[in-house]
């Protein structure tokens, strides 16, 4: 268990947006979609990951559709810093009007009035569209401090970028790029753990990093276990804050995540 937006749930999460389409779209299965998330929810997790640009609010209403009223510990872990153009391609949304927008957006289709967490996704470097790191920052505080968020958290940052913040403001999550094969965030993650941080990993199960995945393989042939469970299980393991957030579409694959966080090491 961890202590996650103030409420103690369990250490493993759900990324809402593999529930999309190709190219975030509509999924073909919506029916689907819901029985996911609500399986998910009755398994136990109660982190979801999601964000109004998931396909221009598909993923955010989703989730309202499935799963309102909400649990009391569910933590919707939403994202601002990005949308998408009319080709559902991803670019940067990081100016304030921009970043109030998008909660405007979330609390509207979500159906709250304060949104449970909410984490600055910052496209990388310092200065993007003419808008610093901080002052980006500074708009989610303010945003809490008018009830638009409870807690505020950071994505795709550096390890000065957090830092810095964590010294101004309370940094509630991070979730940045992480796996068994991409470990180039480790510094991210060791301060989180000396932090009491929770940190949500994205990608927690690429294949593609520069680390061999025959350690993964052999190590799933040997526990009866799946590559993604033994990934997960390493992810568990690595940090007493990681908490994985695998997304699927399949109720299946999301009944083999949850039972990894029950492996042994």
């Amino acid at each position: 268990m961890i202590t996650y937006a103030g409420r103690t749930v369990p250490r493993m999460g759900f990324g809402a947006m593999r529930l999309l389409g190709p190219g975030l779209t509509e999924p073909t299965d919506r029916a689907n979609a819901h029985l996911v998330l609500q399986r998910a929810v009755g398994l136990g997790i109660r982190i979801i990951d999601t964000a109004w640009y998931y396909g221009h609010d598909v993923s955010n209403r989703l989730i309202a559709e499935a799963l309102q009223p909400y649990p009391a510990d569910l933590v919707l872990a939403t994202k601002l810093g990005a949308q998408l153009t009319t080709g559902n391609r991803p670019e940067a949304a990081v100016r304030p009007e921009q970043l109030r927008a998008g909660n405007d957006r979330d609390r509207r289709v979500l159906g709250l009035d304060t949104v449970p967490l909410t984490h600055l996704r910052w496209p990388g470097g310092e200065t993007v569209d003419g808008v610093g790191f901080d002052e980006a920052f500074d708009v989610l505080v303010d945003m809490r401090a008018e009830g638009r968020v409870e807690h505020v958290g950071l994505s795709n940052v550096t390890i000065d970028q957090l830092r810095r913040s964590h010294a101004r403001h309370p940094i509630a999550s991070v979730s940045n790029v992480y796996s068994y094969n991409n470990r180039r965030d480790q510094e991210v993650l060791d301060f989180c753990t000396a932090n009491g941080i929770p940190f949500l990993p994205y990608g927690p199960l690429d294949f593609g990093g520069p680390v061999s995945v025959e350690p993964v393989l052999q190590e799933a042939q040997r526990r009866g276990a799946t590559p993604a469970q033994v990934m997960i299980s390493w992810l568990l393991d690595r940090s007493p804050v990681v908490v994985p957030i695998p997304g699927t579409g399949s109720v299946e694959h999301l009944l083999e995540n949850v039972a990894a966080a029950d492996m042994a090491p």
